[in-house]
């Protein structure tokens, strides 16, 4: 991919009463999603920390907004003008301490920033881990606490109920595991696929967990905000399978010979498992994965299954 320019923020604020600001717009989901927001005409502005990443995967001409989630200040201008926001800015890996100020305090300033300019309308992209139950349901009606206690999952909940308790016409997305093509490159979940089909990892905890690819979980952010009903959340999932199968699968996708030994759940893997492979020990704790999706379904969000979603993320992984 090359460098594309984009628009810095400045004259164009304030000018489109329809201008919808993206955090996290050059992280791997985010890419996704401004994307297809530009294909379909939308008018979008992205908050980034890095101009130079910036020109490398968003399109050509979309306006960016320097800031960071840590300054209300230019949380402040890039709002200017805007009726709506996206936010996917989080961290998923790292100390305790960066994911909380990540997912937690960069949550808790937006809503501040968000109320002091007058934007009210605010898709919040959570996480299935954020609500996962005993039983292993991730519902969009969740009756009680998650289970899941990592500093990841913790930090989305707590995220989430700020978002929850927020004076705002709110909607709270809850994909499950994102994987498939981003203008951000192999990212996510890929970097587990990558990793399995060079045999740098040879084990993988067997937990069924939920796998929804990237432009489908775009999709569904963007049906939402247009659809959605503020106070609801939504979960985005393709299909349930596990971590073996899909590993093993993209192996042979991938033409590798590779393939990693499923665990059965309840397993412990090595101290060197990289982030996504230590998901799988996470889910691996707890009953299989099951989803009720059915008011993302309800407003016409169907992400395609793994099969479909592995085809195509196989192939796009081998033209890197």
């Amino acid at each position: 991919m090359g460098g594309r320019a984009n628009a810095p923020l400045g004259a164009a604020l304030g000018e489109d009463d329809r201008m919808l600001l993206v955090t996290g717009g050059t992280g791997y989901l985010g890419a996704a999603l401004v994307e297809l927001a530009v294909r379909e005409g939308r008018d979008v502005r992205v908050l980034v920390r890095d101009s130079a990443k910036a020109a490398t995967v968003l399109p050509a001409g979309v306006p960016t907004a320097q800031g960071t989630l840590d300054d209300p200040g230019s949380l402040a201008a890039a709002l200017t003008g805007c009726t709506a926001v996206v936010h996917l800015a989080g961290l998923v890996g790292g100390t305790e301490a960066r994911i909380r100020a990540a997912n937690v305090e960069g949550t808790r300033t937006l809503l501040a920033a968000m109320a002091e300019v007058g934007v009210e309308r605010l898709v919040h992209t959570g996480t299935g881990a954020a609500v996962m139950d005993a039983d292993g349901l991730v519902s969009e009606n969740p009756t009680g606490p998650s289970v899941l206690e990592d500093p990841y999952s913790r930090a989305k909940a707590d995220a989430d109920a700020l978002v929850t308790a927020a004076d705002l016409a709110a909607s709270i997305v809850m994909p499950t595991s994102v994987y498939g093509p981003s203008p951000a490159g192999p990212q996510s979940y890929n970097g587990l696929l990558l990793a399995a089909a060079r045999g740098e990892i040879t084990e993988i905890v067997d937990a069924p967990i939920g796998w929804v690819l990237a432009e489908d979980t775009a999709a569904g952010i963007l049906r939402v905000l247009d659809a959605g009903e503020p106070g609801r959340r939504y979960v985005l999932c393709g299909e349930v399978e596990p971590f073996g199968a899909v590993l093993n699968r993209a192996c042979a996708l991938l033409g590798s010979p590779h393939r990693v030994r499923a665990l059965p759940p309840g397993s412990t893997l090595g101290p060197d498992a990289p982030t996504f492979a230590r998901r799988s020990e996470v889910y691996g704790r707890f009953p299989a994965v099951h989803v009720d999706d059915a008011g993302a379904r309800a407003i016409g969000i169907a992400p395609r299954g793994v099969d479909e979603g592995l085809e195509l993320t196989c192939s796009w992984l081998k033209e890197l």
